[in-house]
């Protein structure tokens, strides 16, 4: 059985040999569909690795924020309420540990503070927060460091301080010279360590003043309102965007372990609305990518049967003869559907290399014009893809010819001219 195979596969191969112009003219219908389906794919998924580095600088959408419910909506006016929970650095660790979805977990407290360095004095927001800060926003350091884990566990006097309040501070140098100065944060001297890089968006009409600090040093800077102590929020910053759900469902789990009527005294927010662009976002290109490739490798498979079909009209007689020395007609079958995978094969071998070489030429256009930092991915799923389709287009546009093919009568095949 197995022999009779192969010499099938064997005889299928031969008929490629024997007709090269046709073989070549099938194995380019199938080549411009296979170089369409791996062009698109090796650029859709290099604008998808594009688009989620995008994301992931902007990583709100990835973050699951648990605030303390300072206030409480009653008879149609806010009122304060004072039973909120105080988050720790321990609650933290347990949400860590209750969440696999969690990459990273940071205490965070905002507030203002005057700041003043040499008799220039200014108002900035403070984010006080855990050295897991950076991992949140797009904090790049352009000069010393930002605060390490041991500087907040020792509640050392430092601070880190954006591009516009360093230059506020140092109006005549360098703003990042500002690095290693001793500062003034509520009348409390702190040491500069780190100047966050100038983003291109500062605007010297309205400033945008910013400093971080360790957590532990917010209680001796923020004066706390009459009544009410500070309160932290715990961020959750999920390991992708696909996890976001299970990290909500885990923290709210975690809440009602916790505090059985949980919803009044936190809040439990997602970036829900940008979460669902960026999922529509990817839907669409997907889809957009999907009909491409289907129109591609629709073009292909027709080109397969229309040169398969002349090829059963041209060797009408050849197929007589070998069902009259006992051909079967699953012998016939298995032939034609060999020349239509071989086709199919070829063509997408020769489709992978075109289409890296028109993905490379796209996404150069891309770089060069828009200034896009696109390259083309190619995934070994890509590729495994890209084989199959083809495989599988090989065989169902190749199964018309070859069943024509193996219905053919031996004698009215014979006796056609």
């Amino acid at each position: 059985m197995y022999q009779l195979w192969w010499s099938n596969l064997l005889v299928g191969a031969d008929a490629l040999r024997i007709h090269p112009l046709r073989t070549l003219l099938s194995v380019l219908g199938i080549l411009i569909g296979s170089a369409a389906l791996v062009a698109t794919m090796a650029v859709s998924d290099g604008l998808m690795v594009f688009v989620r580095d995008r994301v992931q600088r902007e990583l709100s959408v990835q973050v699951v924020t648990l605030s303390p419910r300072l206030s409480r909506f009653e008879d149609g006016e806010w009122v304060p309420q004072h039973d909120y929970p105080i988050f720790t650095d321990a609650d933290a660790e347990a949400l860590l540990r209750h969440a696999p979805g969690v990459q990273s977990a940071t205490l965070v407290l905002g507030g203002r503070a005057e700041i003043s360095h040499r008799g220039v004095r200014r108002h900035a927001s403070v984010t006080f927060g855990t050295a897991s800060l950076p991992e949140f926003g797009q904090m790049e350091i352009g000069a010393g460091h930002f605060f390490s884990a041991a500087e907040a566990e020792h509640n050392l006097p430092v601070v880190v301080i954006n591009y516009a309040l360093a230059r506020e501070l140092l109006p005549s140098g360098d703003p990042l010279a500002m690095v290693g100065r001793e500062i003034r944060v509520e009348r409390r001297t702190r040491r500069v360590v780190g100047v966050l890089a100038a983003t291109g968006f500062e605007n010297r009409e309205d400033p945008s003043l910013a400093a971080l600090a360790p957590l532990r040093s917010a209680r001796a800077i923020l004066a706390p309102q009459q009544g009410r102590r500070l309160a932290p929020t715990i961020r959750l910053l999920a390991r992708s965007l696909e996890s976001v759900d299970a990290v909500e469902e885990d923290a709210t789990d975690w809440l009602a372990r916790r505090w059985p009527d949980w919803p009044r005294r936190v809040t439990l927010s997602v970036g829900r609305e940008q979460l669902q662009q960026v999922e529509q976002a990817f839907l669409l290109l997907k889809l957009f990518v999907g009909a491409l490739v289907g129109i591609s490798l629709l073009v292909g498979g027709i080109g397969i049967m229309n040169v398969l079909l002349a090829a059963v009209a041209e060797r009408t007689r050849e197929i007589g003869i070998r069902k009259s020395v006992g051909a079967r007609r699953a012998d016939i079958m298995a032939q034609f559907l060999t020349e239509s995978v071989v086709i199919a094969l070829a063509g997408a071998a020769a489709g992978l290399v075109l289409g890296l070489v028109i993905a490379a030429g796209v996404t150069a256009l891309f770089r060069g014009w828009v200034g896009a930092p696109v390259y083309p991915v190619l995934s070994w799923t890509s590729v495994l893809v890209a084989t199959l389709s083809s495989s599988a287009v090989g065989l169902v546009f190749g199964t018309y010819p070859a069943r024509r093919a193996a219905n053919l009568s031996p004698v009215a095949a014979i006796a056609h001219e």
